[in-house]
């Protein structure tokens, strides 16, 4: 009631092309120009939508020369990245609505399968987020020498990464080199940077951050020196005589390019990584723990080493 008078509630313009709004009351761009791409799934054997079958199995896209990404943010990364060719989507309601706008500044031409988020999750074998996949292919990797090559030019650093088998820490140190401004990661064997949780936990940064796998470990080191990177190996605390990173920059030198090392947190770095290296580098710890996740290491790492 406003001044005495009810004010009759306003229709709701509900023609075609007209904007709608999501579940969550945002407000969403209509696919109406691009309704031929949406194709509404009910069968859980749907075979347009094979590629999203049993997705806990790690190998199987990649064969195919594909992944998958999964949530909203990380789909609408991929979106914006045209290295990865998007093959489809699989998609709730709720989620269309809020990547069309996406969609629609690229001119999406993928298909756009549409299913509840129970379909999505018994057609993926687990619990999907967001009710959101997508299928993208996979780019080009570049070799060792171009990486190194590219970060020198560009005055970046790098990350080597040996034989870290955790999708969860290889996201999250993805997330960490970028937002730290390394120029890439080199990576010794270890989980696929693509893999759906090593992607979804790096926020899309393995999308965004070149990356390249070692041919000839650890000769690549005498790579990384000749174009002037110091090579430095992490390392835990009390393990030979590393130096404590909080001396670089003040006791020591600050490197203008480094490459740091990291490794399992079982075995740590190999000994011919290290036997190979610069410098080894530590992070002082309190009481008896001798170290941290490397996923964790590599964030507190990178920022003590990066100039001020």
């Amino acid at each position: 009631m406003l001044d005495g008078r009810l004010r009759r509630p306003r229709r709701r313009d509900r023609r075609r092309g007209s904007a709608s709004r999501s579940p969550r009351g945002r407000a969403c761009v209509s696919l109406s120009r691009h309704a031929e791409l949406r194709h509404p799934v009910e069968d859980l054997l749907d075979s347009r939508v094979a590629d999203y079958r049993d997705l806990q199995e790690k190998e199987g896209l990649r064969a195919r020369g594909c992944f998958v990404a999964e949530s909203r943010h990380v789909v609408r990364r991929l979106l914006a990245e045209p290295r990865f060719p998007v093959r489809s989507l699989f998609l709730t309601d709720a989620a269309a609505c809020e990547l069309a706008a996406d969609l629609e500044a690229i001119g999406c031409t993928a298909p756009v399968y549409i299913g509840s988020r129970a379909l999505l999750s018994d057609v993926a074998g687990y619990r999907v987020h967001q009710g959101c996949l997508a299928i993208a292919e996979r780019a080009a990797e570049p070799t060792p020498q171009s990486l190194v090559r590219t970060a020198a030019e560009a005055g970046r650093s790098l990350v080597v990464l040996e034989e870290l088998a955790n999708p969860d820490n290889v996201g999250a140190i993805f997330r960490n080199a970028q937002g730290f401004g390394v120029g890439g990661v080199l990576l010794v064997g270890g989980a696929d940077p693509l893999y759906r949780k090593a992607l979804r936990v790096s926020m899309g940064a393995t999308l965004a951050l070149p990356f390249a796998h070692a041919r000839a470990w650890p000769q690549e080191l005498e790579l990384l020196r000749a174009a002037g990177f110091t090579t430095l190996a992490a390392v835990v605390a009390g393990e030979g005589d590393p130096v404590e990173v909080g001396d670089i920059g003040t006791r020591l030198a600050r490197p203008s390019r480094f490459a740091l090392l990291l490794g399992t947190e079982s075995a740590g770095l190999s000994a011919a990584a290290r036997g190979a290296c610069d410098l080894e580098v530590t992070i002082r710890t309190a009481g008896s723990l001798d170290s941290l996740n490397v996923a964790s290491a590599s964030a507190v790492l990178l920022h003590r080493l990066q100039a001020p």
